[in-house]
């Protein structure tokens, strides 16, 4: 059997980020099932320059959460708080690891953002996913960067 190697990465056929801006903000224009699906409640802006949509979910306490289109696939992060304001991050750090598998459909990490490490909630899809789960990591990264939200309040700060 001959192997092919890949010299470039292959597209998917999903939809744009400004494909899914506009099914999101107009769902009752769409002529598809896309209006039956319960999308978080929130305001939603596009940066089609970088694939992206701004959301605040209004449902999770006016949680900002970027939904980013790459070549092959979508990316839902959620930041959660900045390191420096963590007491014990090491400790933090060691649960959160040890505890991750029980965070559904999401992962936390430390991305910095304007300068600053900044632990987020995040999760990644295929560039060609169903809107349905688009529509569920969404509220999945959500749900996780309140869970450990409330677990850094309570515990390590």
């Amino acid at each position: 059997m001959e192997q092919i190697a890949l010299t470039q990465p292959t597209v998917t056929n999903g939809i744009t980020a400004a494909e899914l801006y506009r099914i999101v903000s107009q769902p009752s224009s769409s002529s598809d099932d896309a209006a039956t699906i319960e999308w978080p409640q929130a305001t939603i802006s596009l940066d089609e320059t970088n694939q992206t949509l701004i959301w605040e979910l209004n449902d999770y306490g006016n949680l900002p959460m970027t939904l980013s289109r790459s070549e092959n696939e979508w990316i839902a992060m959620a930041p959660i708080v900045a390191v420096e304001s963590v007491t014990k991050t090491a400790e933090l750090n060691d649960v959160l690891l040890r505890q991750g598998i029980s965070l559904p459909l999401a992962s936390v990490g430390i991305v910095e953002i304007d300068g600053q490490d900044v632990y987020v909630a995040y999760g990644q899809l295929f560039g060609d996913s169903k809107l349905e789960s688009i529509c569920a990591e969404l509220h999945a990264t959500a749900a996780a960067a309140m869970d450990v939200a409330e677990l850094i309040q309570t515990h390590f700060v």
